[in-house]
């Protein structure tokens, strides 16, 4: 919400922590990273706003040099991702996913990253 200079972000106080943690790093994309009213825009720029925003939400939530250490072959890293960190497991999926579809097999060495 933007009152003239200032702008706040609010956030369900019904919904579990876990869910409000989500949604305050979609909201804080569109804070930082959005200018307009979605009310008024055309539907292709909110769709873009809304998938820039759930982009956002998966680096803020789960930052690469925060889960660098953790064990990705570990079948209880989604448990673990967002015990530690807070975030609802539909979330630690795709960012694992995202990591994953980053992998290429070598046959020189375990991984590369791209």
């Amino acid at each position: 919400m933007k009152v003239g200079k200032f702008q706040e972000i609010v956030l369900d106080s019904r919904l579990p922590y876990i869910q409000q943690r989500e949604q305050f790093f979609h909201e804080l994309c569109h804070a930082v990273r959005h200018a307009g009213r979605q009310s008024i825009m055309p539907y292709s720029f909110y769709e873009l706003q809304e998938r820039d925003a759930r982009h956002f939400t998966l680096y803020a939530s789960l930052p690469t040099h925060m889960i660098n250490d953790y064990n990705l072959s570990n079948p209880a890293i989604i448990d673990q991702w967002s015990r530690d960190f807070k975030i609802p497991k539909k979330v630690c999926v795709e960012r694992l996913e995202k990591i994953k579809s980053r992998i290429v097999p070598s046959a020189k060495s375990k991984f590369i990253y791209i």
